[in-house]
């Protein structure tokens, strides 16, 4: 099969951008923040990303609680995550794109290829998000290319997520090359710990004692919910693996840029939903006041812009991942 691509559909009302190739059919929903809605893997017909199974995809309202309108699927995050005020400014949560519709063009139409750009200005902040998405015939993974350029008159400081929300079932994995690990929040009952705790990953301890693999999903019944950071990353990339399967995905990105990881692990113990958002972000606590406080966080000067380059891996045949690189090449076991 060749690549093709289309936006002659929407679903629920918004318009849809459809990309794919011989194994690979990617959704994005334009006018739900750009969201990658599904990002399927055709030869055992399945979608890495969660969906909600109670919230409808639908126009969102800018500044709104996320909670009460997330669906799943992989959305960017910019300026903040959490909700927060800084430099008298009331940011949302999960920052401000994924409630806004975006401008997009078809701009590459090949057998071999296949390209949209997307763009969206900022409403509170004096940024512009733009990103070209492509998919290459016989490839098993999506190329994403970002920019942010500042197009205000002096300095922002900002943080920056790659959100996405994956599917999980029990037989599945987490691998990521982190080493300290600091805890945000852990239900029921702070149960690895309070706000600040650390550990090593991928070993956690409960209150017990307990040594708890946070590679290892539970099943929902777990009721449990954790919030986490990676604050040493030690490369760019990041796995959820089926083991019985023997199949998963990976998002690869550049570590200079973002340098740190979240974990939203939420095994039936927040809303009764099952999912682990496995994220990418350039600095950490998650609300923007907190991260300049302690440093971590990134910034533009005016009319500075940044750039780079970063994909979403399909693989099979590994029970384990040791590595993923820009190029789709995988190391595991």
């Amino acid at each position: 099969m060749n690549c093709s691509i289309t936006d002659d559909w929407t679903y629920r009302g918004l318009k849809t951008v459809v990309l794919e190739n011989e194994v690979i059919r990617a959704t994005i929903l334009v006018d739900l923040g750009a969201k990658l809605h599904e990002f399927i893997y055709k030869p055992s017909n399945r979608d890495f990303m969660y969906h909600h199974p109670r919230v409808e995809c639908r126009t969102p309202v800018f500044g709104v609680n996320v909670d009460n309108w997330w669906t799943g699927g992989m959305d960017e995050a910019i300026p903040t995550g959490h909700p927060c005020v800084y430099k008298g400014e009331e940011y949302p949560f999960l920052g401000e794109v994924w409630s806004l519709a975006w401008d997009y063009e078809i701009q590459k139409r090949t057998d071999d290829e296949v390209m949209v750009y997307l763009r969206r200005p900022l409403v509170l902040s004096p940024l512009i998000v733009e990103r070209w998405i492509s998919l290459r015939r016989g490839e098993k993974m999506l190329r994403f290319r970002h920019q942010v350029t500042n197009i205000g008159k002096v300095a922002i400081e900002f943080l920056w997520g790659l959100h996405p929300g994956f599917a999980i079932t029990p037989d599945c994995r987490i691998d990521l090359p982190a080493g300290e690990m600091l805890v945000q929040e852990s239900t029921p009952d702070n149960r690895l710990g309070i706000a600040g705790t650390r550990y090593q990953w991928p070993f956690a301890h409960d209150l017990a004692g307990r040594e708890i693999d946070m590679r290892q999903i539970p099943s929902p019944d777990a009721d449990t919910m954790d919030f986490h950071y990676a604050t040493e990353l030690k490369d760019g990339w990041l796995a959820i693996t089926d083991t019985r399967r023997r199949e998963g995905v990976g998002l690869v990105f550049p570590k200079d840029i973002f340098r740190y990881a979240w974990l939203w692990l939420v095994y039936g113990g927040w809303r009764g939903i099952y999912t682990a958002a496995v994220e990418a972000w350039t600095g950490y606590p998650a609300k923007l006041s907190d991260a300049v406080a302690a440093g971590k966080y990134s910034q533009l000067a005016a009319s500075e812009c940044l750039e780079c380059e970063s994909r979403l891996v399909v693989y099979t045949g590994f029970g384990e991942i040791e590595h993923l690189n820009l190029e789709g090449q995988v190391i595991g076991k």
